[in-house]
């Protein structure tokens, strides 16, 4: 595979990851309204009839939005020639278990929806209270974006300022992470922080796409 064509490859992966997990995220603001922590089993089981193919659909987001995000990162350290330095191994394990994360929220998810339709209403409720935990064993895994901005580290195939500015952004989520255990407002603020990473993903996307042009 030439090099304009890994480039570009890894550009649109970056785009397409971004555009899905922000459809994913955002859904809940403005397409399925969550209901409350404190909902009842007939609430839950309510939402669940009503935004059933709905949340199918976002489950799918979730994973191919982080399949192309994570393609996307591997890709960009190839690119840097970064793969085989220590830092490049430890974003093969942050992948690994954003990957698997991913699955496992997934899953429970299904688990909820599966439940209501067969009727195991106390199953359904127990899938979404494990569902929602999972906010915070994301926060607390290793930051892709930290472990990324090491491998970058002294590599041109991104402008300086990206790097260092992955940097910030990747220990950022993970103090807010541990905050996070103990602050709602620390939970609040990694909204802003995830929003400036897939806003990083999508400026390095058109970054590596205009450089391999000129090039």
């Amino acid at each position: 595979m030439s090099l304009r064509l890994s480039t570009s490859l890894t550009a649109i992966s970056g785009i397409l990851g971004t555009i899905a997990l922000t459809v994913y995220f955002s859904a809940p603001f403005w397409l399925m309204p969550l209901p409350a922590p404190d909902a009842s089993t007939d609430q839950i089981i309510a939402f669940g009839n009503k935004y059933h193919q709905v949340i199918l659909v976002d489950v799918w987001l979730q994973q191919i939005g982080s399949l192309l995000s994570v393609l996307f990162v591997l890709a960009l350290v190839h690119l840097a020639g970064s793969s085989q330095r220590f830092a490049g191994r430890l974003v093969l394990l942050a992948s690994g278990v954003i990957l698997a994360l991913s699955l496992a929220e997934g899953t429970f998810i299904l688990a909820a929806v599966q439940s209501g339709t067969n009727g195991h209403n106390e199953s359904a409720v127990t899938a979404v209270d494990m569902g929602s935990v999972f906010i915070h064993i994301f926060l607390l895994a290793p930051s892709l974006f930290l472990v990324m901005g090491f491998a970058l580290l002294n590599t041109f195939v991104l402008p300086r300022v990206f790097i260092w500015t992955a940097l910030i952004l990747g220990a950022l989520f993970q103090v807010l992470g541990v905050a996070g255990l103990f602050s709602d407002t620390a939970l609040m603020i990694v909204i802003f922080v995830l929003l400036a990473q897939n806003i990083w993903t999508l400026a390095a996307s058109v970054s590596l796409l205009v450089r391999r042009q000129v090039q």
